[in-house]
């Protein structure tokens, strides 16, 4: 059988996602090997449709945040910029200091890139 038309899918447990808090924010296991586990993204916000995104990018984009640690065995990325979560929380009136919030995303090949529209976010309860 011919199977050059495949290509590899990495299996991984759960679904892309982000949670963020009063601590930083952390991205799933599968929302960074969706991403191909990339040491650089781009992160981007849609203040309009209350939205997050992050890109995977080289180190030479402008715009590059330092992301995942090559060869790292904790398949997780958390980041803890305190003028992030503030910025996030007023976009969209949440109170990080008494609540997490969850976000499913959903990853486009095409541009090697998650969303994540935080109108959908759940809080997590503690």
């Amino acid at each position: 059988m011919d199977l050059s038309n495949f290509t590899p899918y990495t299996v991984s447990p759960g679904v892309s996602t982000v949670t963020i808090g009063k601590n930083g924010m952390a991205f799933s296991k599968t929302a960074v090997i969706r991403l191909g586990k990339p040491e650089y993204v781009e992160f981007l916000i849609n203040d309009k449709e209350k939205m997050i995104a992050i890109q995977a990018v080289d180190e030479h984009s402008e715009e590059s945040t330092y992301f995942f640690k090559p060869g790292r065995k904790n398949v997780m990325v958390r980041w803890n910029y305190q003028d992030l979560i503030e910025r996030i929380s007023e976009m969209m009136d949440w109170d990080t200091e008494s609540n997490t919030y969850k976000i499913k995303g959903e990853y486009y090949p095409d541009g090697n890139v998650l969303t994540f529209s935080l109108s959908e976010a759940t809080i997590l309860k503690k």
